[in-house]
């Protein structure tokens, strides 16, 4: 399985770096992962940086959003785990996610309907995907 992140801004708080750095080691178990870090700019600088970065994309596009349908995490374990293609994820910066880049999704989805740091959001969407995907393996990670 291939998973890619385009996310803008990088990681400043040390805690959240870590366990960001131990889910990416985690996942590593279940294919390759990529993470793409654009550089923090206005909302309409970010926008076109993120349409740049999703012209070359050839997978599903997943973009985190607040009004992005929220799912279990057995749904978004199915859901991830039957794409036949690679899954890419679009995190924006603290300004939000324009309209452009939000009808570029195939899926508009949310983490959750409280707005969080987009620091906070790459860790919990890392989280996820993990969690998601050994769901489908059958691990012990996830206790319902």
């Amino acid at each position: 399985m291939l998973i890619k992140i385009i996310c803008v801004g990088k990681i400043k708080d040390r805690n959240i770096s870590g366990k960001i750095n131990e889910f990416i080691k985690w996942l590593g178990k279940f294919g390759k992962l990529e993470i793409m870090e654009l550089k923090d700019s206005t909302q309409e600088k970010e926008g076109a940086a993120l349409l740049k970065a999703l012209e070359k994309e050839r997978g599903e596009i997943f973009v985190l959003s607040e009004e992005g349908r929220e799912f279990t995490s057995r749904e978004f374990s199915k859901k991830i785990a039957s794409a036949d293609r690679k899954l890419v994820f679009v995190i924006g910066g603290p300004f939000g996610i324009t309209r452009e880049v939000k009808a570029k999704a195939d899926c508009l989805m949310a983490l959750s309907r409280m707005t969080m740091t987009h620091e906070m959001a790459r860790m919990f969407l890392l989280e996820q995907l993990y969690r998601g995907l050994d769901i489908a393996r059958g691990g012990k990670y996830h206790n319902p």
